[in-house]
Order: structure tokens, then C-alpha cells, then sequence
């Protein structure tokens, strides 16, 4: 599951971690920092991370949750000849499963320093031409190296728990 939200001028994307639930969301949480509003009283939430890079599995099912956090922005990967709207306030997913891993790719189109890119196709202001992301599809072995190495959105943010319950002591040890 791969959570991908678009904000003027750029994609948010978000990750469940071991519990392979994502936590909840709320509009009225979203500030400076905790940009997606995430509901940091659901436990679903305490071991989601957030990353700037996209990286999927390749050969495996992989589900996009696409949300829009202001205006209509299109979730555009042209080499997976794959499109989806993100529209404010209406949630939309697809399933895909990448069958070629980026350095397949590289091979196969003779680039060595070819990248999968989401873009955002739709028009939606000054600093559309921005809106890129890069999506690494790995090896399984190697996506599973890289998600053991990410740290939860609370653990890089424990000042948002202290304001939470008055105590960071015990993030890693909330129950998901």
C-alpha cells in the first residue's frame, strides 16, 4: 500500500508500516509539520513513514490510495501507461504490479541512469512543471531492505507526541 497525495507543488506519499494499515486522517490536523494530518490517536498511524522516493516491489500487487489536498492534480506514470485524478475530498485508488524493475529498464532502454517518474498532467498552477516523483521498482530483496530501513513519521517527529500525551519516552513502544 502506497499512499500518494498531491499539494500544490509537489507529491506527499506515505507508507503503512509493519502493521500494513495506514492510520487514519483528519483536514483539521494538517499544520507545518505533520503536513497529511495524520490522526497520531490512531494506532494505526504510529509506525507509518513517510519518504520523499517511491520505491515498489516488483511482481508484486501494489495498491496506490490517491487523495488531493487542494485542487484536481492527475497521478500520471507514463511508463506504467498509468493515470488516476486526485480530486479534493474524494479519495481514489488502482492496483498495479510493475513487472520490470528499474534497472530492467535501464537495460532495456539503454540508459543507466533511467528512473520510473510520476508526474502531475492536469494544469493545476504556476508550479505544475514540478510536480515529479521518482519510483524505484526493486528486487523484492532489495524493497525489503529499503522499508526496514525507514523510520516512522513519530519517531522523526517525536515533538508531535509530546503535544500528544506529554511524553516521548515510549514511542516505539506503542502497540500498533
Amino acid at each position: 500500500i502506497v499512499e500518494v497525495v498531491g499539494k500544490q507543488f509537489n507529491w506527499m506519499v506515505r507508507y503503512p508500516g509493519a502493521d500494513n494499515r495506514l492510520g487514519k486522517v483528519k483536514t483539521s490536523l494538517i499544520d507545518g509539520t505533520n503536513e497529511l494530518g495524520m490522526d497520531l490517536t490512531d494506532k494505526a498511524s504510529m509506525d507509518d513513514f513517510i519518504v520523499n522516493e517511491i520505491h515498489i516491489p516488483k511482481g508484486k500487487p501494489v495498491l496506490f490510495k490517491i487523495r488531493s489536498r487542494d485542487v484536481t492534480h492527475s497521478f500520471y506514470i507514463p511508463y506504467f501507461r498509468a493515470q488516476m485524478h486526485a480530486v479534493p475530498g474524494m479519495p481514489t485508488k488502482f492496483w498495479l504490479v510493475p513487472t520490470k524493475s528499474t534497472a530492467d529498464m535501464a537495460n532495456e532502454v539503454g540508459k543507466p541512469d533511467f528512473k520510473y517518474e510520476l508526474v502531475c498532467n492536469q494544469i493545476c498552477g504556476r508550479g505544475h512543471f514540478a510536480m515529479r516523483a521518482v519510483i524505484v521498482v526493486d528486487e523484492e530483496d532489495d524493497y525489503l531492505a529499503w522499508v526496514a530501513k525507514q523510520k516512522s513519521f513519530v519517531e522523526s517527529n517525536p515533538d508531535l507526541l509530546t503535544k500528544l500525551n506529554g511524553s516521548t519516552t515510549d514511542i516505539k513502544a506503542i502497540p500498533a
